[in-house]
């Protein structure tokens, strides 16, 4: 969320994606042609889709290949808002008042901190009236400038306190003189940096200890962080784990959301750790690859680094909020071990459908949600006095 209107200007922080947009005839078309779906199928497809269970608007028809014929389980699919009333089931917010909370990347990661638990190192606090205790805080773009050219341990990495899907994050590698070279390849003045951050994110925008990728996912991917994508649930008998991915970030990226060109998205097996499956694109533009286009690494069958420890930092780090329903925790595997940088209490499950080319509600999952949906009714019952 951001604190001021966004500059029309280019920003030298990432900015967010473009809302999908109504399919236009030439898609309408290619879909009829290579799949053999009549623009008339199309339209009740969609219509049927849009207003039934799932809630699947037209793009998502379209993003998600749901006109393909050779999709399975189609049934077992939900747009974006079927994916936030199936958390809000699992995270209702009476029964999980601590939202707010995990939300606030700056204070959760401290508190992981303070906890022992494995997560990024925060140097500093841009905000105009925040205080956060011995972490200096900024409060203008002076105090920020000296920051960056005095106090900073470089490689740094910016993001706003609050917000998704990376918008506004920066990855600033060194300083030389008064130029920063951004991870992207660009090197830009210290002042236009500070001017962006305070013009857009003056509330609140952390700056972090840059990490690195586990040579082994390194290799793969390159030198940007992919964090994996580990989902928890909580059925009153403990966190564990419903499914991971590994989102791999495009070879010039600061960062690793899929909505940026030339990411790629890969299904990971929840007990060994090993890529099952990996694809760039959606929709008819969806392509899946054995090997990395870019590194020519093989892709699937890699085992990611320090899996069992993964897995284990995302279940403890649940178990600290056990409240939850449901968690979605991004995770760097850097050569010392895995490290969180946050927590998702609205997990996009639209991943999950991308990188696995099946439903939310598969038969393997379902049963999950609706243990974790059973106790969270049960737990509201009671607050309500209705036992």
């Amino acid at each position: 969320m951001t604190d001021a209107s966004i500059n029309t200007t280019p920003s030298s922080l990432l900015e967010g994606p473009q809302n999908a947009k109504t399919a236009q005839s030439p898609v309408i078309a290619q879909v009829a042609k290579q799949c053999g779906v009549s623009p008339l199928k199309q339209m009740r497809e969609i219509f049927a889709l849009r207003f039934g269970a799932r809630k699947i608007s037209g793009p998502e028809y379209y993003s998600l290949r749901m006109f393909d014929p050779d999709l399975a389980e189609k049934s077992s699919f939900v747009g974006q808002v079927g994916v936030n009333t199936l958390n809000a089931a699992m995270n209702p917010p009476v029964a999980v008042p601590t939202r707010a909370f995990v939300g606030n990347k700056l204070l959760y990661t401290e508190l992981l901190a303070k906890l022992g638990l494995g997560t990024s190192t925060n140097q500093a606090l841009v905000s105009t009236f925040r205080s956060v205790g011995a972490l200096p805080v900024l409060r203008d773009a002076a105090a920020l400038a000296g920051f960056l050219r005095n106090d900073a341990h470089y490689p740094l990495f910016g993001k706003p306190h609050h917000g998704s899907l990376s918008e506004g994050s920066v990855r600033l590698n060194a300083i030389e003189g008064d130029m920063l070279s951004l991870a992207d390849g660009r090197s830009l003045n210290v002042d236009a940096i500070c001017k962006d951050v305070m013009a857009q994110y003056s509330g609140g925008f952390m700056l972090q200890t840059a990490l690195d990728p586990h040579p082994d996912m390194a290799k793969i991917a390159g030198m940007a962080v992919g964090c994996v994508r580990v989902v928890t649930v909580n059925d009153g008998t403990g966190p564990k784990a419903a499914y991971a991915l590994w989102k791999l970030p495009a070879p010039d990226a600061m960062s690793d959301n899929f909505w940026q060109d030339g990411s790629l998205l890969a299904m990971l097996d929840l007990e060994t750790g090993h890529v099952t499956r990996c694809q760039r694109g959606t929709g008819l533009n969806v392509e899946t690859f054995e090997e990395h286009p870019v590194s020519g690494t093989p892709v699937v069958g890699a085992v990611l680094p320090f899996w069992a420890e993964t897995v284990e930092l995302a279940t403890q780090a649940h178990a600290v909020f056990p409240e939850f329903g449901v968690c979605g925790f991004d995770i760097a595997v850097t050569p010392d071990g895995p490290k969180v940088l946050e927590c998702n209490d609205n997990p996009s499950h639209m991943l999950y459908q991308m990188a696995a080319a099946k439903g939310i509600h598969s038969a393997d999952l379902t049963p999950l949600w609706d243990k974790v949906i059973e106790r969270q009714t049960k737990q509201l019952a009671r607050m309500s006095g209705k036992t």
